[in-house]
């Protein structure tokens, strides 16, 4: 099961736990959550900037009611925009602020300057691995460039260990990165959850539906429920540092001065 897939079907766990949630297709490179649904999308993140459409109008609605925004848009192409152009995008993104309970960002695999960016302006980042020796060094990667780059932000990361062929393999893994992190970052990495490999979640991509609606009873359907279990309690638990949503998102982005006023 890839990134996306997982992303598409937390999303749909979520959903099922009474959360409403959009899903923002930002792995440009493979924009895929609409092909993993069997469907085509209208509209994508471009069309805000290109043809100047609202949200609602590109917002589209796939497995099960779940809504997207296709992507089409390279994040580096957030510099090459007028400032008009910029602007009336960044206004229409707000206006999911209080629209959904959460938006998740789907990204690209690998690291960016502009992709840094991104996830330092999140509220959090669910690192997803796996258990080769050459996934979890990427992710050690990722925390070491994003940590390096906080300076006095304090960015939130857990971690999701996927498609491990046995428990005790999904927890060696766990420990393993939490540990380097640990050692040479000083910091305390949360695990959120393991996803189990499923022959199922490959059936669920031929058959472009997501497992969690066409397997509910699968090991992987089983393991999604069980992050949402943990996942949203923690969110509850945190009121008191209340995440600041798309709005924040935005402005942390904009402070970070990587994209401006939509100055050039």
């Amino acid at each position: 099961m890839g990134k996306s897939n997982f992303t598409l079907n937390f999303a749909l766990g979520l959903q099922t736990a009474g959360k409403k949630v959009v899903v923002l297709d930002l792995d440009l490179s493979t924009a895929n959550i609409n092909i993993l649904m069997g469907g085509t999308s209208r509209y994508s993140l471009a069309d805000i900037f290109r043809k100047q459409k609202n949200i609602w109008e590109v917002l589209e609605k796939g497995a099960a009611g779940i809504e997207y925004i296709a992507g089409g848009l390279e994040i580096e192409d957030l510099l090459e925009f007028d400032k008009h152009s910029l602007t009336f995008f960044w206004s229409q993104i707000q206006e999911l602020q209080s629209y959904a309970d959460f938006i998740l960002l789907d990204t690209g695999a690998g690291i960016s300057k502009e992709l840094v960016d991104f996830i330092l302006a999140s509220d959090e980042t669910i690192l997803v691995t796996t258990p080769e020796p050459t996934a979890i060094a990427d992710s050690y990667a990722v925390l070491k460039t994003i940590f390096q780059t906080a300076k006095n932000s304090n960015p939130k990361f857990r971690l999701v260990v996927n498609r491990a062929q046995t428990y005790g393999e999904a927890v060696e893994t766990s420990r393993a990165l939490k540990s380097a992190s640990n050692k040479f970052l000083k910091i305390e990495l949360n695990t959120l959850g393991f996803m189990m490999e499923d022959l199922y979640v490959r059936k669920s991509v031929k058959l472009q539906t997501p497992f969690f609606n066409a397997f509910p009873n699968c090991e992987a359907s089983k393991n999604i429920k069980q992050i949402v279990n943990s996942f949203i309690p923690e969110n509850s638990l945190n009121s008191s540092t209340a995440p600041k949503g798309i709005r924040g998102f935005i402005e942390k982005l904009m402070i970070r001065g990587k994209i401006s006023q939509g100055e050039k």
